[in-house]
Order: structure tokens, then sequence, then C-alpha cells
């Protein structure tokens, strides 16, 4: 059971470590990091989320994500989460991080996600994808235009098929991939 350091609510570090289960269970604040895989042509990398997912099973979502493991930078999930869920090997010196993010959400009675996300995007060839999927968190992957991908989202049928991001979210990380392309 991976073991997650607890923050409070300014995200600081209170010493406390508890089971990712318990994290969520009880909505103690934690970290996260979330990765845009993007193409210098405007493209980013999505994953389709496994249908066993407790929470947006089948829903298309950023192209890596992860919690920070007690004692594991948010740089060194994002590595190891890219190799984990897409057997994708990307280095720490290629990383830039564009935001960090804090949410609040209750997916269920007993499931309260409260992270402070750090965001990173890393350049990708444009050509097609080589993927080694852990199938227990991804069904799929593909590489989409970034426009088409914020049209989607502004479309409430199209929409429903992502994981919904929060809408500030999505502005920062969207405004920041845009500036990195070309």
């Amino acid at each position: 059971m991976e073991q997650i350091d607890i923050l409070d609510e300014h995200g600081k570090p209170t010493g406390e470590i508890l089971p990712k289960r318990e994290v969520h269970r009880h909505g103690h604040f934690h970290a996260s990091t979330h990765l845009w895989l993007y193409t210098k042509t405007g493209k980013v990398v999505l994953q389709l989320r496994a249908a066993i997912k407790p929470n947006f099973p089948n829903c298309w979502d950023v192209s890596v994500a992860g919690h920070i493991s007690a004692g594991e930078t948010a740089l060194d999930t994002a590595v190891r989460e890219a190799q984990e869920e897409l057997g994708i090997k990307v280095q720490t010196e290629q990383l830039q991080q564009i935001g960090r993010f804090r949410i609040d959400y209750q997916h269920a009675e007993d499931y309260r996600d409260r992270e402070f996300i750090t965001i990173f995007a890393c350049e990708i060839p444009d050509k097609p994808l080589q993927t080694t999927l852990q199938e227990e968190e991804v069904a799929d992957v593909t590489l989409l235009p970034l426009a088409q991908v914020e049209a989607e989202l502004a479309d409430t049928q199209l929409a429903k098929k992502y994981v919904p991001f929060n809408k500030a979210y999505a502005v920062e990380v969207f405004e920041k991939l845009n500036e990195l392309f070309f």
C-alpha cells in the first residue's frame, strides 16, 4: 500500500504519513503531480483511464498523473509515473514546472480528494507514440491537438468523455502549454 505524506491546508508537510486509501477516506491534504506530454506542433498526449478506476473510469485525462509517495519529490514522481503508466522514459531535466494547483473534490461519501498538484510539461517528438500501458491504470492513449481538447471541454456533451478539469486549472495549464508550442 502506497504511503503518502500528509500536508496542511497550505501545502506544508505535517510529518504524518498514511496509506493512500486512508488519505482519501479521511480527506487529508496531500501532494500529487501531473505531467503534460506535448509536441511542438500543438498536440498533447491524453490517457484513457482504465474501466476499473474508482473515479472517472473510461474518461480521458492528463498524460500522466500520480500521488507523490512519502519522501519522494514531485519531479521524481512525474518521471516514475511516466514510466509506470505509459512506459515512456523522461528525465528530470526535460520537465518544466508550469503550475501548482490546489483541488478539493468529494467524489463519494468515503472518497475526498484534497491535493496540491505540481504540474509539469515535457516535449516529446511528434511521431506515433511508443507506449507500454499499465493496464490497471490506463486503457489507451492518444495524441490530440490541444485546440481540439479545449473545444471539446467547452462543449457540454463532448466534455463528458474527459475527467472534469477545474476551469481555472484548464485555463492556466492550457495557456502555459500554448506558450510552449511552435
